[in-house]
């Protein structure tokens, strides 16, 4: 008998896995798909590798203002199948670390038999307990499905070529990148979203900034504009037609759930997914969830964080997850990243004053803080490399750390950092690179 079975080999899954093995479990890992799950085989890590690309050919377009004439002659093709490549090797690393820690890999689909019994490949697996690392799909508008040139945010990434036009239905996260991206490697790009700004579920300031920049560089935004209807190479909205050769649709995702299977053991669960606790229990004994499929976050890294705190306690370790200092980043172009709470005192610092980001060429963006009751609480970064910066963030508003205990410590000269230590010292308007605003 297992210690645990885990249900997906998504970020959750692994790291749930590796973890429980390390306290010496005995651990089997089903997936279906590819190791690595939605974000290395379909997510964060294609995107950011054909992010790469994109700010490779926006660095080689601004290179002519310092007099480097280069030329970028794309091969689609070609950078896709390194962009595979480059997927594939890390979900081979991903298989070497699980066996390498002991780990059994199964190829297939499992089912839940009871709470402990899991059914694979024919036969079943006895298991002291399970964990439910089963992900999430993306959704398409209601009334429409994903085929022929409307496609997914995973079908996109299959395309041969290029298209010369593109729509984007959803500016949330995944639009705004796709959007971004598409657009630095030459499509004209429409990018529509039904709610006021960009990002919705986050302050305007923070949407309306990105599209400020994006409208910049060249992409059509069209806010507070609702779909009507989607024909094969045309969307209807608000008595607009926009024409495109595709249409890619990112409004959402929902959990790989199977509401009977959840039903027929009890296990309960909503809309968003799996009912889950702190400790990412669910609701029946022996029984864990993590990742998408609880709908309480949708990002690799809180899946992971998750998968260990699973692996702690189903191992007899006592651990609760802890949400007060989540960092997120969107890959635009500057890079947008924020963690924690936007309210009391405010600091800001913008790159135009930094000495980086001229050297770098990249003045867009700001750096803004947030401090209550004398310790930093939260940070927006709108910079290059901010899903990099907002790490000393994180850790900053996680230790509840005064922002003197950041500023005193010495920052390297000349980095992006330094805007951070200066956007901490403006909440009193003390910040050494920009003009005195008379704060106090």
């Amino acid at each position: 008998m297992y210690d645990a079975v885990i249900i997906g080999g998504g970020p959750g899954g692994y790291s749930c896995a590796i973890r429980a093995a390390q306290l010496g479990g005995k651990i089997c890992l089903i997936e279906k798909g590819g190791l690595g799950g939605t974000c290395t085989q379909r997510g964060c890590i294609p995107t950011k590798f054909l992010h790469a690309a994109g700010d490779t050919i926006r660095r080689a377009n601004y290179s002519k203002k310092n007099g480097m004439d280069i030329s970028i002659k794309i091969d689609y093709k070609v950078l896709r199948s390194r962009m595979q490549a480059t997927v594939d090797k890390l979900a081979h690393g991903i298989r070497l670390l699980l066996e390498s820690n002991g780990v059994d890999i199964i190829q297939g689909t499992a089912g839940i038999l009871s709470q402990n019994k899991v059914f694979v490949n024919g036969k079943e697996i006895e298991a002291k307990h399970i964990v439910i690392a089963t992900g999430s799909h993306p959704v398409c508008i209601q009334g429409y499905e994903f085929g022929g040139n409307v496609l997914s945010t995973s079908a996109i990434l299959d395309l041969d070529e290029l298209p010369e036009t593109i729509t984007v239905v959803g500016g949330g996260y995944s639009g705004c990148e796709f959007a971004a991206i598409l657009n630095a490697f030459g499509c004209r790009v429409s990018l529509i979203e039904a709610e006021e700004h960009l990002l919705p579920a986050h302050p305007a300031e923070i949407g309306k900034i990105i599209e400020k920049y994006m409208r910049m560089d060249g992409i059509n935004i069209m806010t507070k504009t609702k779909v009507e209807r989607i024909t094969d190479k045309a969307v209807i909205a608000d008595g607009q037609k926009i024409e495109s050769e595709k249409i890619l649709v990112s409004t959402g995702r929902h959990p790989n759930i199977n509401p009977d299977e959840l039903n027929r053991i009890g296990i309960e669960f909503e809309r968003n997914g799996i009912v889950v606790n702190e400790k990412m229990e669910t609701n029946v004994p022996g029984i864990f969830a993590i990742g998408d499929v609880t709908g309480v976050y949708e990002l690799a890294h809180v899946a992971a964080k998750q998968g260990e705190i699973a692996a702690q306690n189903l191992m007899g370790i006592k651990s609760k997850i802890d949400y007060s200092a989540v960092p997120a980043c969107v890959f635009t172009y500057p890079e947008l990243a924020f963690v924690g709470k936007f309210e009391g005192k405010k600091g800001e610092f913008s790159l135009a004053a930094s000495a980086k980001a001229s050297c770098l060429g990249e003045t867009r963006g700001m750096i803004k803080v947030f401090e209550n009751n004398g310790v930093l609480v939260g940070a927006v970064m709108i910079a290059p490399h901010a899903g990099e910066l907002i790490g000393e963030a994180a850790l900053a508003i996680k230790m509840r750390l005064k922002p003197q205990d950041v500023f005193e410590t010495i920052h390297v000269h000349p980095t992006l950092p330094e805007s951070f230590v200066d956007a901490l010292k403006d909440i009193d308007g003390m910040a050494i690179h920009l003009p005195k605003t008379g704060k106090t």
